[in-house]
């Protein structure tokens, strides 16, 4: 009988498995490690920082229901420092949080025992001392004279509505002469809008920050008026926002005016507004008389 003949396939001498040797697969691992470091600063992507702001809105949030939670549905005051009863925050009045921003060296800029002591805010305690949630995490602008000092952010960069919350404001009862202007300061007060349309904190423009509230007015709802002080625009044309029902979200800014305001250092007031659609959009998620 002939023999069969044997297959190719057996004819082929099998290659050797050479795996990494130990100290080899630890070079690599070590390789990975150091490539992985590099590449975390790109980690920080303006998406991450967005939902870091979201995060700290929606704790802020959270406190701020808590206090009034705690004291009869009565909620946080929110007084103007500089308001018609004179430079200063009135007699006994403690707010949220205290102090006015600006870009000299001065403590408020920096000092955070004046967002968690309970000497200076009323929310300290109900957001666990943290300041973190007080300030965007993109809000890392700081004045020349500023930067001299090593400074990298300043401490804040929220502010309250102005029509939530007791307190003195400027020119009561109708500050600058807005007759639909309405301060609510009780949780269940919140009739025009509803809570989920009312806005409670903002990121503000870092050229407007000064005190920790922002006026708006309630009847500015046909895009023509003027805003005292801007919001922010760091979340590409956005900003961080709360509402009275406790959510929060980042809203986007739907005209040049409002998101692509750059940082100049120098105060950003009483600005203008004609044809903008962002303006009624605050107008209307602001308290105002029925």
């Amino acid at each position: 009988m002939k023999r069969k003949p044997s297959s190719s396939r057996s004819q082929i001498p099998r290659p050797e498995c050479s795996g990494l040797t130990l100290p080899e697969l630890l070079v690599v691992l070590a390789t990975l490690g150091f490539l992985s470091l590099l590449v975390l600063p790109a980690l920080a992507s303006p998406q991450s920082k967005a939902a870091e702001c979201l995060n700290n809105m929606r704790q802020l949030a959270k406190a701020w229901i808590m206090y009034a939670g705690d004291n009869n549905e009565r909620l946080a005051t929110n007084g103007d420092p500089r308001s018609s009863e004179g430079e200063g925050y009135a007699d006994g009045e403690r707010s949220f949080v205290t102090g006015v921003l600006d870009w000299t060296t001065g403590s408020y800029n920096t000092n955070t025992s004046f967002l968690t002591n309970d000497k200076y805010s009323l929310l300290g305690g109900y957001c666990n001392r943290n300041p973190r949630i007080f300030a965007c995490p993109s809000a890392n602008f700081v004045s020349p004279p500023q930067r001299a000092l090593g400074w990298g952010h300043r401490a804040r960069s929220v502010a309250m509505n102005a029509a939530v919350g007791d307190g003195s404001k400027y020119e009561q009862p109708f500050p600058f002469g807005w007759t639909q202007w309405c301060v609510v300061t009780n949780l269940t007060g919140f009739q025009t809008p509803s809570p989920a349309n009312v806005w409670v904190f903002i990121d503000e423009h870092p050229d407007s920050i000064d005190d920790q509230m922002m006026y708006v007015d309630p009847s500015a709802t046909n895009t023509t008026g003027m805003l005292l002080e801007l919001p922010a625009n760091t979340h590409s044309g956005g900003c961080g926002v709360t509402f009275a029902d406790g959510s929060a979200a980042i809203h986007k800014w739907q005209t040049l005016a409002f998101s692509q305001v750059p940082v100049t250092y120098t105060p950003l007031y009483d600005v203008p507004m004609q044809g903008n659609i962002d303006l009624p959009w605050l107008s209307l998620h602001t308290p105002r008389s029925p």
